[in-house]
């Protein structure tokens, strides 16, 4: 059995509008905190939001995902 191996990504060119490296987008959404008090099933979509922001650094339609949760 032959196992297919994934490319490492590649920065989506895009990218490049907002920050200059992929670590610059860490200070993009610092502020981007889940509250405390949050039930546990919202923490869990506010943080999966986060760090699809943070992913559009290399698949930039998952910024429109990211916004667009609720």
């Amino acid at each position: 059995m032959t196992t297919q191996r994934l490319p490492f990504p590649v920065p989506d060119e895009r990218a490049h509008l907002f920050v200059d490296s992929y670590a610059d987008m860490h200070d993009l959404v610092e502020d981007l905190v889940v509250p405390a008090g949050v039930p546990e099933a919202a923490a869990t979509v506010l943080h999966t939001a986060r760090e699809l922001l943070r992913q559009s650094y290399y698949c930039y339609e998952f910024s429109t995902v990211a916004v667009s949760t609720p």
